[in-house]
């Protein structure tokens, strides 16, 4: 089998099924399995896939496992050569898998690939600073520090190498994190504009409470910061990310539930809380 399309939701599950839906519609060219991943929702996610998609592969968790445990799951039972990491916020265009299996097959230095993520009314989506926006917008495919984890196209060779997600990142920072290590191990990390996606783009946060999504963010930095950058780029990152929450916090004062998530960032930073207690 070429690909394994590992697909991590909650409480998703009219968006997931039109995700499904254009995966079936748009990859003609290349054999796939589906793996659904359900972090224990409560919207009947997992009656309407086994009802709708009894082809499809349905991993329910007991807990919410955040990203990166929940696509680990999904890794351990694919049998693809690939895998792609895919956000349920997404709708596949002609044949984007076919083609980015196509890439790989050719450029066996690439380890991991993302194909172009557009928005809804068609414009690019940019998936890195505004220093690396040019990247983005090359027309042929350009090798890039990271992809973003709503379309994350992997050889599975990268991950017997490298081994699964980082699960002390529970949300955010975990695809940064995966394509450090994979070009750290050896691996191109390319961009691939051929292949189109589009993303409705924090669909699944705007859902989920985003403060604490919010906190998540800046613990996972911390952590990714340590565990990449060493002792000294660290320290100083701690204390210009607490000058930054600082200056946040006057505006927080308005916002009870920010406010709260400042209070807790600074009790993280101050007692380097980097791995998740969720």
């Amino acid at each position: 089998m070429d690909l394994s399309i590992i697909i991590v939701t909650l409480n998703n599950k009219k968006i997931l099924e039109e995700c499904i839906e254009s995966i079936k519609r748009n990859t003609t060219s290349t054999s796939y399995e589906i793996i659904v991943v359900d972090n224990n929702s409560n919207d009947g996610t997992r009656s309407a896939i086994r009802s709708k998609y009894p082809d499809v592969i349905l991993v329910g968790n007991k807990k919410n496992l955040g990203f990166s445990g929940a696509n680990n799951m999904g890794l351990k039972i694919a049998k693809g050569r690939y895998s792609v990491l895919l956000n349920d916020d997404t709708y596949i265009k002609e044949d984007a898998f076919g083609k980015l299996v196509a890439f790989m097959d050719n450029e066996t230095a690439i380890g991991i690939c993302g194909p172009k993520l557009l928005n809804i009314d068609g414009s690019l989506q940019r998936q890195g600073s505004l220093l690396s926006a040019y990247k983005w917008r090359s027309k042929s495919p350009i090798e890039v520090g990271f992809v973003l984890g709503a379309c994350l196209f992997i050889r599975m060779a990268v991950i017997s190498k490298i081994g699964l997600l980082d699960e002390n990142l529970f949300f955010y920072n975990d695809d940064l994190d995966l394509c450090k290590r994979a070009r750290t191990a050896g691996f191109k990390v390319v961009y691939y504009p051929d292949a189109e996606i589009y993303h409705y783009g924090g669909y699944s946060s705007k859902r989920s409470p985003n403060m604490r999504l919010f906190v998540e963010g800046f613990r996972g930095g911390l952590y990714f910061c340590r565990k990449h950058y060493g002792p000294i780029i660290y320290s100083i990152y701690r204390v210009l990310l607490m000058l930054f929450v600082l200056l946040m916090v006057p505006f927080s004062l308005i916002k009870k539930e920010k406010l709260k998530a400042c209070l807790e960032i600074l009790n993280i930073i101050i007692k380097e809380q980097i791995v998740s207690k969720i």
